[in-house]
């Protein structure tokens, strides 16, 4: 077994942490610092060194594949539970695949009884067993990057507050995350905590609206088509006869018309081009908190607040959103900010004396824009399994629908057909046999355009875990500390981390026991900003009776970080290689 060691330290002014967490990770993993051996079970390592060495490990990456969650309802609308596997058929591409894997799972608000609440001769169905044991994660997801306006915020914030005075369970986790950042409440159930943090949270929204012209005034949707030049004969062509108006242009004067479409354009450049920049953010922000849940135990869930947001260009990466919730078994629902909104342009005086017809094309383009903007709220339900409320100014009863739903979801998967990451669409078809009912499901992915490689995935996941919003509980996870002062202004701090090994599969080759485990341990102050921090590599090839006693006596890691006097969080991040699992920490200390 070898450890390899790695250790970062901050600047004298450290920025907020998650601005420093990708030149730390980058650095963490990748540069070659060493770190005494340290051995399972031993209490403490010895004191020489090794030079650091490129793991021996072998790793054995699983067949790559595709899942799809569908929900099947008879032709009243009542969900159907009883099929099986052999009722399905899933094609790609046209062609036929087999079904790896299949199970339906139930996503509710009441939970399924424990055997001592069953009442004799109570019937239980067989997919709603008496086993519910796994809590409710939800994320209250707020999109406060693409907002059009921050009218609704005060209204949301209230139906969410709402929600945690009167919908909260104890099976309930519940957390708050904003896609700006500014935003980040753990999961808790502590409703005392989220009412606390709730009445501080209207401060704490991006208040900074996308630019926008007022001459001419223009659509998202709008926007878009003048700036990818799309053929639609309304989108310039009124921009041009409403900044003709709105400029108080002559008509009849020579390059009036030129004046105008310029002017348009540039408008349409500069709304497109930060527009996209929102979304996008919008989208990697949401993927990377996707991708941080697959490490939970529970029953996952997210409810996207949003008015909506334009993805025809970004494509590609909704569908990243969409496959990251469906590896990580959440389902993302929606809830329409714009409420019972109708797509209105009301004309000023300016353009009053264009006439009617523009005004008519104006309220068009409104229309068309509200709709493009809901596509993607849909299709992240429809394709996870979830719903989204819209169409209504009431928020609570929204989040109530939500909630309380009853969704039977079938989650199927199979192999990727072909391994290559061409970035190309893949078109999805799912049958079922029984007749007379109605599915749904996704129609289709996008394969990856490059390969991840084992380095990138583990910096990625060891990312999203260092930002999570709670404790990953894949691996249990446990640590102490201790302190002794260095100087007047720095204290040695010894953390141990204890992991759970009987929790990891071990690979068994060449009569070795091997798997390959990280250890990340981070120290943040009061303001969330990066300290100081640390990383171990452990490369485990045991032989039997090893292995035995790594199974007894568990394994322990000491790392040793230098602060000074001050309350800080440590956070600390188990990842092991086999099954990709995670498991995290997060614990107050101060020193003295």
């Amino acid at each position: 077994m070898t450890s390899v060691g790695r250790k970062l330290h901050s600047s004298k002014t450290p920025g907020r942490w998650t601005g420093w967490l990708g030149l730390i990770i980058f650095f963490v993993l990748l540069q070659g610092l060493t770190a005494p051996e340290e051995k399972p079970g031993s209490k403490k390592a010895p004191e020489t060194k090794k030079p650091a060495e490129e793991p021996s490990f072998t790793f054995k990456v699983p067949v790559d594949v595709v899942v799809v969650n569908a929900t099947v309802t008879d032709k009243k609308g009542n969900p159907v539970k009883d099929l099986t596997v052999d009722d399905f058929k899933v094609y790609e591409d046209g062609k036929p695949q087999r079904i790896h894997t299949f199970s339906l799972e139930t996503y509710r608000a009441t939970l399924n009884p424990s055997p001592a609440e069953v009442k004799p001769g109570q019937e239980v169905g067989p997919n709603e067993a008496p086993a519910a044991t796994l809590p409710r994660f939800t994320s209250f997801f707020i999109d406060d990057l693409t907002a059009s306006t921050h009218e609704y915020y005060y209204r949301m914030t209230e139906a969410i507050r709402k929600f945690v005075e009167n919908d909260l369970t104890p099976m309930d986790q519940l957390s708050l995350l904003t896609a700006s950042g500014r935003v980040q409440v753990p999961f808790t159930n502590d409703k005392a905590l989220l009412l606390q943090e709730l009445g501080s949270l209207y401060k704490k929204f991006n208040m900074s609206a996308v630019t926008k012209s007022s001459c001419p005034r223009l659509t998202d949707l709008q926007a878009q088509n003048i700036f990818n030049q799309v053929q639609d004969y309304t989108s310039l062509q009124v921009a041009i006869e409403e900044t003709i108006a709105c400029m108080q242009l002559d008509r009849q004067a020579p390059g009036t018309a030129q004046i105008a479409e310029q002017t348009a354009r540039s408008a349409a450049s500069a709304e497109f081009n930060e527009t996209q920049y929102r979304n996008r953010r919008l989208l990697q922000t949401l993927r990377q908190h996707i991708r941080s849940l697959r490490h939970y135990e529970a029953r996952k869930s997210i409810i996207l607040f949003s008015d909506g947001f334009l993805f025809r260009e970004l494509t590609y990466e909704l569908q990243q959103v969409v496959d990251a919730a469906l590896r990580a078994g959440v389902v993302i629902n929606a809830l329409d900010l714009r409420g019972l909104y109708t797509a209105s342009f009301q004309a000023s005086d300016d353009l009053g004396s264009v006439g009617p017809e523009l005004i008519g094309k104006k309220q068009s383009l409104f229309t068309s824009d509200a709709m493009a903007q809901a596509e993607p709220l849909e299709m992240m339900a429809h394709d996870t399994g979830g719903i989204i409320h819209e169409r209504s100014n009431d928020f609570y009863a929204g989040l109530q629908r939500i909630s309380n739903r009853q969704a039977f979801l079938y989650v199927l998967t199979y192999a990727t057909p072909s391994s290559k990451s061409d970035g190309r669409y893949h078109k999805i078809k799912l049958e079922v046999s029984r007749p007379g009912l109605e599915i749904s499901y996704r129609k289709g992915y996008y394969a990856p355009k490059e390969e991840l490689s084992f380095e990138t995935r583990k910096k990625e996941d060891i990312m999203e875990a260092l930002q999570a919003s709670g404790n990953m509980n894949e691996i249990p996870v446990g640590f102490s500390y201790n302190y002794y002062q260095l100087d007047d202004s720095r204290y040695e701090v010894a953390l141990l981390t204890q992991v759970d090994i009987r929790q990891l599969h071990f690979l068994d080759e060449e009569s070795r026991h091997k798997n390959l485990i990280s250890l990340v341990v981070v120290a943040l102050d009061e303001n969330d900003r990066y300290i100081d921090g640390s990383e171990k590599t452990v490369d485990f090839s045991l032989t039997g009776p090893s292995y035995a006693e790594l199974l007894n006596r568990g394994f322990t890691s000491k790392v040793n970080l230098r602060l000074p006097p001050g309350r800080y969080k440590i956070k600390t991040v188990v990842r092991e290689s086999v099954q990709s699992k995670m498991g995290s920490l997060t614990k107050a200390i101060e020193i003295p």
